[in-house]
């Protein structure tokens, strides 16, 4: 659409403007070109949300001839998921990043002061890349244009091609934006950090991006734990983090926010970390676009079930990764020599030597997590590419959230600035509870090392934090939202530990309309659920109770969709996902085929069997099935004609029934197995009764896994609590903030 790709263009051209002007007013401080560089970006933004309001409209609208709105939406999507389907694809992401970069804009012009004109500078950018990335991209090229071969020009698609149904979700319309929010604002990091190289600022700036980098930290982290409540309560799979490596590229920037965040309580206490600290903002922020390359350029497609495709965009995201890792890099060792700061005595029994730790063991995380997300690039230098294992993450994960919970433990009772190793004299009674509950905990059934280890610290990490939340809210100072993330922090291990390293877990198949005993709960099978719309499920009973569990064919991913049915507890989850759906007549035992041409005559058994033709007769059928019957004369061995059967298929969609018919012995049961219109054959499969489980004989039958996650609820709450500690904390830090004057 041509007035979508001019406003793209022109954006480009209104940030272009900005920069330069920004630039000048820093070189010349002359107010003109600070006017200026505020009129670029104000018309940038106009420009991009008009762009951003133009696909939505397109999308809700049904244009077709879009190639982004063919790609991602149809006709028959709700209005939330094609509200989805913005951020559905490459080109509606990095709008919805160019949308928040507008907003994180506006909010620096309020509250910068004098690091506007160098902040700016580098926001707009960033914004720059993006747009020139959507130049080349764009949402609103025709059809005709991006597949000439395909579309003829001026013919509109009736129908578009839908939105992938993994994607077909409520939490579509929240997790992504979260997500999102958390990327893109790790750019302000960066350029707070670039502003105070450029000005020699290296203790001032952490002002203005101290309450940013809190942002980034729970944006980053509501998206990921929102990302895994998606995965545990839709996919099926019965988790909810499985280490993969899209998953790890917004983890390892996260924890990177989370370092610079307690590097900058450190800076602001002691005067120390102000290299690190500039370091980390800009390191954020590259990690960042490095994830966003190995997530758009295809590199990962065949080691992440979150990937994009191969992307004809992988010049355009190499060239922004390296762009920005050279000017981060060449004006971090320009200024290197200028930082000065305290150094922190690692001596010391004091809290900013403790934090200083926490720092290290995550900065180590982030190191080792990003060698595991990047090995397919790695290996793929030296040969074959490939991914490391799942145990690589978890071997290294519990020594490291061992050593976690004894410092976060341990340093909110030390002082600042001097030692006072004294002070942790006044935790002997939390030691103690601690031991007590690692003791139930034992008697309870733990008994792996390493987990006993671990929830013990744990405990202790808990009770000392949530003495101090307790203590705050008695004294109506409510700024305890830092120890109140480490409290949420401290139950996500517990739920992790309970509900992955002991969970319980069984395939098992059920009979329909027959009781199975599994983990203590009765499951029943009552058969599928056809719906309008294609997405069918199956109906469980779990003690009585009806669940419905997601089990459909999708045309659009070539594979099955599985949902599973939960059933939550206080104390535990029972999860049930389907696997498979095996028909009645593959369900019966001393099965035999048997192939009959019409008018033929073939003995079987004590009988004689001869296939006369079809009866369409459509009585039984409902709207849109197809029934057809096999008209099969029985005699005995003298020839005498002594019954007439009709095995019987009924077709709905994809879906196939029999209708079984009975030898006059009642000894087996006859089902039609495939039909060979080209010889005009009929095979049947002869399912015999005697000696098999009736249980199963002639039954539908549902194969399932069944697991129970053991306090599961533990680590939800602990999420809840995590993201509200962030949340006060965020508050906190922003509500006295001054205005722009």
């Amino acid at each position: 659409m041509i007035i979508g790709i001019t406003a793209t263009a022109i954006t480009l051209v209104a940030l272009i403007l900005s920069i330069a002007a920004y630039f000048l007013y820093y070189l010349r401080q002359e107010p003109d070109m600070l006017r200026i560089g505020r009129i670029g970006f104000y018309t940038a933004s106009v420009l991009i949300v008009f762009q951003s309001v133009l696909l939505m409209w397109g999308i809700l609208t049904h244009h077709f001839e879009w190639s982004y709105v063919l790609s991602y939406s149809s006709r028959d999507l709700s209005l939330y998921y094609l509200i989805s389907t913005f951020w559905a694809g490459q080109e509606g992401t990095f709008m919805l990043w160019l949308l928040l970069s507008v907003v994180y804009g506006f909010i620096i012009l309020r509250w910068a002061r004098e690091d506007e004109a160098l902040v700016m500078l580098f926001m707009n950018l960033v914004m720059m890349f993006i747009v020139i990335i959507l130049i080349k991209k764009n949402p609103f090229t025709y059809v005709w244009q991006a597949n000439p071969r395909i579309f003829a020009p001026g013919v509109i698609p009736p129908d578009g091609n839908g939105l992938n149904p993994l994607l077909q979700d409520p939490w579509m319309t929240i997790h992504p934006p979260i997500l999102f929010a958390g990327y893109s604002s790790s750019m302000i990091l960066f350029a707070f950090a670039m502003s105070a190289l450029i000005r020699k600022k290296f203790d001032s700036w952490i002002d203005g991006v101290y309450p940013f980098a809190l942002f980034t930290a729970v944006t980053l982290g509501a998206g990921i734990i929102l990302g895994g409540y998606w995965s545990y309560t839709t996919l099926g799979w019965g988790g909810y983090w499985g280490w993969d490596p899209v998953e790890n590229a917004s983890f390892i920037p996260w924890v990177t926010s989370l370092v610079l965040f307690h590097g900058l309580i450190i800076q602001r206490r002691v005067g120390a970390l102000q290299k690190t600290n500039l370091f980390m903002a800009l390191l954020t922020f590259i990690l960042v676009l490095y994830g966003s390359f190995l997530t758009r350029s295809g590199v990962l497609t065949d080691f992440s079930v979150h990937s994009f495709g191969s992307s004809e965009l992988n010049f355009y995201l190499i060239g922004f990764v390296l762009f920005f890792v050279v000017i981060a890099v060449g004006t971090l060792l320009f200024r290197f020599a200028e930082v000065k700061g305290n150094k922190v005595e690692f001596t010391s029994f004091s809290r900013e030597t403790f934090i200083l730790y926490g720092v290290l063991v995550m900065l180590v995380l982030a190191i080792l997590t990003f060698v595991g997300t990047s090995s397919p690039i790695i290996t793929g230098f030296f040969g074959k590419a490939s991914n490391v294992s799942i145990d690589y993450y978890n071997s290294l994960i519990g020594p490291i959230t061992i050593v976690m919970a004894v410092l976060i433990a341990l340093a909110p009772v030390l002082s600042w600035k001097h030692d006072s190793g004294a002070r942790l004299r006044k935790l002997l009674w939390h030691g103690i509870a601690a031991a007590i509950l690692t003791i139930v905990t034992f008697v309870l059934g733990m008994r792996d090392p390493v987990s006993i280890i671990l929830a013990g610290l744990t405990y202790f990490m808990i009770l000392v934090n949530g003495e101090l939340v307790v203590k705050m809210w008695r004294r109506k100072n409510y700024r305890f939202g830092g120890y109140l993330v480490h409290v949420g922090l401290g139950l996500m291990i517990i739920g992790i530990i309970t509900s992955s390293v002991y969970d319980r877990a069984q395939k098992v198949t059920l009979p329909m309309h027959t009781d199975t005993d599994v983990f203590g709960y009765t499951l029943t099978f009552n058969g599928k659920i056809p719906s309008p719309d294609g997405k069918d499920k199956v109906d469980i009973s779990i003690n009585h109770q009806t669940y419905f569990a997601k089990f459909y064919w999708s045309d659009y991913s070539q594979a099955y969709m599985v949902g599973p049915a939960v059933k939550n507890t206080f104390l535990q989850d029972y999860y049930v996902s389907p696997i498979q759906i095996i028909p009645a007549e593959k369900s019966w035992s001393n099965t035999s085929e048997l192939e009959l041409k019409k008018g033929q005559t073939v003995p079987y058994k004590d009988y004689l069997l001869r296939f006369t033709g079809y009866d369409m007769n459509g009585h039984q059928m409902q709207a849109g099935d197809v029934h057809i019957a096999a008209i099969i004369e029985v005699y005995d061995t003298s020839g005498k004609r002594i019954d007439t059967i009709k095995p019987a298929m009924v077709m709905r969609g994809r879906d196939k029934k029999n209708i079984p018919a009975e030898l006059p012995d009642k000894s087996y049961q006859v089902m039609i197995k495939g039909i060979n219109v080209e010889n005009g054959s009929l095979k049947l499969a002869m399912a015999g009764k005697k000696g098999q489980d009736t249980r199963y004989a002639g039954k539908e039958l549902l194969a399932v896994e069944v697991s129970v996650k053991p306090l599961i609820n533990v680590l939800w709450l602990g999420t809840v609590l995590l993201v509200v500690g962030f949340l006060l904390a965020l508050y906190q830090v922003t509500r006295g903030k001054p205005k722009t004057t």
